[in-house]
C-alpha cells in the first residue's frame, strides 16, 4: 500500500513538472511574438528542461526565437526537425520553411563573409606577423642547403629562395606564403 502512494506522489509531481513546461513553452511563445527574445529563450530553455517528450510546436518555436537571435544554425536544426515532425500539415508549416529559408539564407552569408575575410588576411601584403626580423626558410629548413638524391649519389644545392643563410625576412616569407617569391639565389 505504501509503495502505491508513492508511485502516485511521483506520477502527480511528474505532471505539475509536466504541467510547468507547457505553460513556460506558451508564455515563450507569447514572448517571442512581442519581441522579446531573450525572454522567449530563457523561457524555451526551461520548458525544454521541464518537459519528457517535446511538443512538435517547442520546434518551431525554439527554431523561429533562434534565428530571431541570429543564431542560425541552431534555427535550421530546429526548424528542420518540425517539418520533419509536422510535415506539410503542421500548424506552423509556411512559417517554418520562411524561417527556415531565412535562416539558411544569412548562414550561408555569414559562411560566405568568413570565408571572404579569410582569403583576405591571406592574400593581404604583410598578413604574417613575424616573431622576429628573419624566419627560417620553410624549404630548405633554415640549412641553406637542399640535397637530393642523384644517379651518382646526392646533389648539394644552395637554397634558391634563402641562400647560404638559411633565412627570409618577414617581408620575403610573407611573399613566399603568398606565391609571388622568386627564386633569387641568395648569397649573403
Amino acid at each position: 500500500m505504501v509503495w502505491v502512494s508513492i508511485s502516485s506522489h511521483d506520477a502527480t509531481a511528474q505532471g505539475i513538472i509536466q504541467r510547468d513546461g507547457l505553460a513556460n513553452m506558451d508564455k515563450g511563445a507569447e514572448a517571442m511574438y512581442d519581441g522579446n527574445y531573450q525572454t522567449a529563450d530563457l523561457l524555451f530553455r526551461e520548458a525544454l528542461n521541464q518537459l519528457g517528450k517535446l511538443p512538435s510546436e517547442m520546434a518551431y518555436y525554439f527554431g523561429r526565437n533562434s534565428y530571431h537571435l541570429k543564431k542560425y544554425k541552431q534555427a535550421i536544426n530546429w526548424l528542420t526537425k518540425y517539418v520533419q515532425l509536422k510535415g506539410t500539415s503542421g500548424q506552423y508549416y509556411d512559417q517554418a520553411v520562411l524561417y527556415l529559408d531565412r535562416a539558411n539564407n544569412a548562414y550561408r552569408l555569414i559562411k560566405e563573409q568568413q570565408v571572404q575575410e579569410t582569403e583576405n588576411q591571406l592574400t593581404t601584403d604583410g598578413y604574417y606577423d613575424c616573431p622576429s626580423d628573419y624566419v627560417m626558410c620553410p624549404i630548405c629548413h633554415g640549412s641553406g642547403v637542399l640535397i637530393k638524391p642523384g644517379n651518382f649519389g646526392s646533389v648539394y644545392q644552395t637554397c634558391p629562395y634563402s641562400g647560404l643563410t638559411g633565412k627570409l625576412t618577414c617581408e620575403q616569407y610573407n611573399q613566399y606564403l603568398m606565391g609571388e617569391l622568386g627564386m633569387e639565389m641568395r648569397d649573403e
